[in-house]
């Protein structure tokens, strides 16, 4: 009786267990260099660099302004381009930031060098809102950097008849493809501006492999954190990133 009770169990779970897979890209880009965890684009005005590494591939960038005045960016002339559609990063949007004021507490610790606690009320609380326009021009002073980031290069996994949905072990396929025949071909058009000079740079990339993969030949377990520290239990960290890559997870029940 206990050996069948066992074996419902285990059946139970492996039939509850979730495989889970990875579909990963790698993006080649044009005119652009590797270095170290970036992906670098560069003229003698600024730098741009990507690290595509995310679910769907963040085709964000941090740019910094190499000269000695003022860079602007020009979001309203700034364009996301992905198989020849254009999306703009200027979408004139309102947002709304809220703030509480007031705290309402009892047993308040003091700071730690008081020593001390106490029950008290402070205040009462309130909150407020300020709503403004989004910028449709940024500016960069002069040896310092922003970060944009508005858009991914996919939200779905890519189908292919020659590409498994779920790949056994070990054995991977990976489709390859070069500039004229891949399935996303995207840049990120920057229009900025320094005094009395108005310039468009191109950071453009293409996919030139994809292919699935098992969870188990992308993910190991670690126990403890950077610091040294255990942690309560193991977790999931990929065995490798790079800046030109990028993946969308999925799975089976």
């Amino acid at each position: 009786m206990k050996n069948i009770l066992a074996s419902l169990i285990t059946l139970l779970l492996t039939s509850c267990a979730v495989t889970n897979y990875y579909q990963v890209y790698k993006a080649s880009p044009e005119k652009g260099t590797i270095v170290n965890d970036r992906i670098v684009f560069e003229d003698k005005n600024c730098t741009v660099k990507y690290n595509l590494w995310s679910n769907g591939g963040d085709v964000g960038f941090s740019i910094f302004n190499k000269t000695q005045k003022d860079l602007k960016i020009h979001l309203d002339q700034s364009f996301f381009v992905l198989n020849g559609v254009a999306y703009t990063y200027f979408q004139n949007r309102t947002f709304v930031k809220s703030s509480s004021l007031g705290i309402a507490s009892t047993n308040t610790k003091h700071p730690y060098f008081w020593n001390q606690s106490s029950s008290q009320t402070v205040g009462a609380n309130s909150s407020s809102s300020t709503s403004y326009g989004e910028q449709s021009v940024l500016t960069i002073p002069s040896n310092t950097l922003i970060y944009i980031s508005e858009y991914a290069v996919t939200k779905s996994r890519f189908t292919d008849c020659d590409l498994p949905k779920y790949p056994k072990a070990g054995n991977p396929i990976v489709l390859k493809y070069d500039a004229m025949n891949s399935p996303f071909i995207f840049s990120n058009l920057i229009t900025y501006s320094t005094i009395g000079d108005t310039t468009r740079m191109e950071n453009k990339f293409f996919v030139s492999e994809i292919g699935n993969f098992l969870s188990t030949a992308m993910l190991t377990k670690v126990d403890t954190t950077m610091c040294g520290k255990r942690l309560d239990r193991p977790k999931d960290v990929f065995k490798k990133t790079t800046p030109n890559e990028f993946y969308i997870q999925y799975s089976i029940k």
